[in-house]
């Protein structure tokens, strides 16, 4: 086991984090899924509304490659397809049945699947849709089916801001989750790494056996996983490595197990305007409105993942395919009395400039609120000191602003790790993230 001490990062300091315990929430409704998260999927829609479909029934495919295909959360009735601009499809809305019915694949017993060979565990993956858990660096794709990772890396921490439990979520997973990796084993020459924080302790992922375990301590984004990759098997030209949450894993071994495709997911509700902040039980797909009824979407911004690098959504949209958290932040929409005045006792700032420097509160306020408007950038090297691998974003920044790709690339576009926290601590409240995205979308374009 190596251990690995990030030193530079930033603890972002919030209010709302989800309880370190586990409730079972009621059963949802309606279920969903976001076809336009996937970064380079052009999807062909399988269904339409009124179709009734499965649970692990198809519902899209990626028109540059069918065998990639998206199951459904759940089983019952496709109660609506949301466009967005240009007949994007933005979401899959599935009304659940009372009693619902599953598409059903082969089961396994734990020593038949681990005598599949590559090809056998490619195509079974393939078929159940688990296939898009997977994600390659650089830039967060699904991977290729024919290609081979130098390693595959598993999640099993999480230090960003309002922080979900990979422990609270993995109890009583220990058998499936060991049986994930044997058979994530067979899809790459190198080695399964399993990434964990020190100090806290995920006993599925601490006494699994056939991977390599890593120990990661520092600020955020020390346990990002990204970040956690460029330490271990940083970018290399013509080197691609795979990487997935430890939920996926476990999921990957109950499917082998079962031949039914597993949605069942622990996700946690936090923020200042999360009214139960809290770990749940609960399915893929769910949404907050479902989770926290009682969070005004009026007043809060709803993110589905970190609050630094999460997608905004409607309070009735799912939870990303890739997410295990919902953050719910207060819009910050009124204004103070002589706020340029005010101390700012119980105000979050990377400087010091409020007196929440010397008070340290215990529930900062932090809203989705600028508190100021986009102004010229100004070097202050503020960016580079929370950078945590190794890369100079205000140049980064730069090249990418003014479409030079070949300059980006050459300043480390493909190991940013995409953590948000340059956006969040610039002083020119310029959006580094959209920048990022935007330019990794173009270089992806090129690629094509």
């Amino acid at each position: 086991m190596s251990e690995i001490r990030m030193k530079r990062g930033w603890n972002v300091p919030l209010s709302g984090a989800p309880a370190e315990t586990v409730v079972d929430a009621a059963r949802p409704v309606t279920v969903s899924v976001r076809p336009n998260e996937f970064r380079l999927v052009k999807p062909r829609l399988l269904v339409k509304e009124g179709d009734r479909v499965s649970a692990g029934q198809p519902l899209f495919q990626d028109r540059e490659r069918a065998e990639v295909q998206f199951p459904s959360p759940g089983g019952g009735e496709v109660a609506e397809v949301r466009f967005g601009p240009r007949r994007v499809c933005e979401e899959i809305v599935i009304r659940l049945d009372a009693q619902e019915t599953w598409a059903e694949h082969r089961p396994h017993s734990p020593a038949d699947a681990r005598a599949l060979n590559r090809a056998q565990v490619v195509e079974m993956m393939l078929d159940s849709g688990l296939w898009t858990s997977l994600r390659r660096r650089p830039f967060s794709t699904i991977p290729d089916p024919t290609a081979t990772p130098a390693g595959i890396f598993v999640a099993g921490s999480d230090n960003s801001p309002l922080a979900a439990s990979p422990a609270l979520a993995m109890q009583g997973r220990d058998e499936d989750f060991q049986l994930g990796v044997d058979l994530l084993a067979k899809l790459t020459e190198g080695r399964v790494h399993v990434c964990l924080l020190k100090g806290k302790s995920v006993p599925a992922l601490v006494n699994a056996q056939n991977c390599e375990k890593h120990t990661f301590s520092g600020p955020y984004p020390a346990g990002l996983i990204e970040a956690q990759i460029h330490y271990v098997l940083p970018h290399k030209k013509g080197r691609e490595v795979w990487y997935l949450d430890c939920q996926d894993v476990a999921d990957l071994g109950e499917f082998a197990r079962t031949g039914r495709y597993p949605v069942n997911r622990v996700v946690a509700v936090g923020g200042e305007g999360a009214t139960s902040p809290q770990h749940y039980r609960t399915r893929r797909g769910v949404s907050c409105a479902h989770l926290d009824p009682k969070a005004s979407p009026a007043a809060n911004r709803f993110v589905s993942g970190s609050v630094l690098s999460g997608t905004q959504v409607r309070c009735d949209s799912g939870l990303g395919h890739y997410d295990a958290k919902f953050s719910v932040i207060p819009e910050g929409d009124d204004a103070d009395f002589v706020g340029w005045m005010l101390p700012g006792e119980d105000r979050v700032s990377r400087f010091r400039t409020f007196a929440s420097t010397l008070t340290r509160p215990q529930a900062p306020r932090m809203t989705a609120n600028l508190n100021g408007s986009v102004r010229a950038h100004i070097a202050t090297g503020i960016y580079e000191d929370v950078c945590a691998v190794d890369i100079l974003p205000a140049y980064l920044m730069r090249a990418l602003h003014v479409g030079d790709i070949e300059e980006a690339e050459s300043l480390g576009l493909e190991d940013c790790a995409e953590c948000g926290l340059c956006t969040f601590v610039c002083p020119s409240k310029i959006d580094f993230q959209g920048i990022i995205v935007r330019g990794i979308e173009s270089v992806l374009k090129e690629d094509e």
